[in-house]
């Protein structure tokens, strides 16, 4: 009985020390994580509004520089952030659709006039790597800047296999092979961006 008493004892004690270990490191690195996460953003944005100046990956001190001078955030009931260019604005949010493992969280810009998709980025996700995961590589979500929003609210802008989406004007880009329901969910992303979200920015910018 001592043995096992001795085990019990010596168990819980060597379990509280390592929880305790975890928990200051997590302490202690609560306030870089926020601080990588929250610049993880801001280059989120600095990338769908296109500001970088074709620069793939700005370094951290001009990602914060663009943000604070070109970047305007508007609160409300959606989080708006506004950005001037040629006398008109530029707005992103973020919006939400259920992907095929999770949740699919994007950042979309829209022009003013709500007529064309500016950028998008995918902020998180749990699409499959090498397959639904590609929604992060930039072929694909560069596809999405300038296009043309359709009219159909069942299809802003369709995301579709085999067909030709060269075009601009045409509201369609070219899906991700061999994941048809991560395509299928970005495009459900887009229509309510545009057909839910947009709407109600407009009141908090307005």
């Amino acid at each position: 009985m001592s043995d096992k008493f001795y085990s019990v004892v010596f168990a819980f004690i060597l379990t509280t020390v390592f929880v305790l270990c975890l928990a200051g490191i997590n302490a202690l690195a609560s306030g870089t994580i926020e601080r990588n996460e929250r610049l993880e953003f801001q280059r989120s944005l600095i990338y769908v509004f296109e500001l970088s100046g074709g620069a793939d990956f700005p370094p951290d001190e001009e990602v914060q520089e663009l943000y604070s001078s070109r970047i305007k955030e508007v609160e409300g009931a959606q989080t708006v952030y506004v950005v001037e260019k040629d006398g008109t604005r530029e707005f992103a949010f973020t919006v939400q659709s259920a992907g095929l493992w999770g949740t699919i969280t994007a950042l979309v810009a829209v022009d003013e006039s709500g007529s064309r998709i500016m950028g998008i980025d995918f902020v998180s996700h749990s699409e499959t790597p090498g397959l639904g995961g590609r929604i992060d590589e930039e072929l694909f979500r560069e596809q999405f800047r300038g296009e043309l929003i359709s009219s159909d609210s069942s299809a802003r802008v369709a995301v579709v296999s085999g067909q030709d989406t060269a075009s601009r004007d045409d509201s369609k880009v070219d899906a991700i092979t061999g994941a048809t329901r991560t395509s299928e969910a970005i495009q459900a992303l887009l229509n309510k961006a545009v057909n839910t979200v947009f709407p109600v920015i407009l009141e908090v910018v307005d």
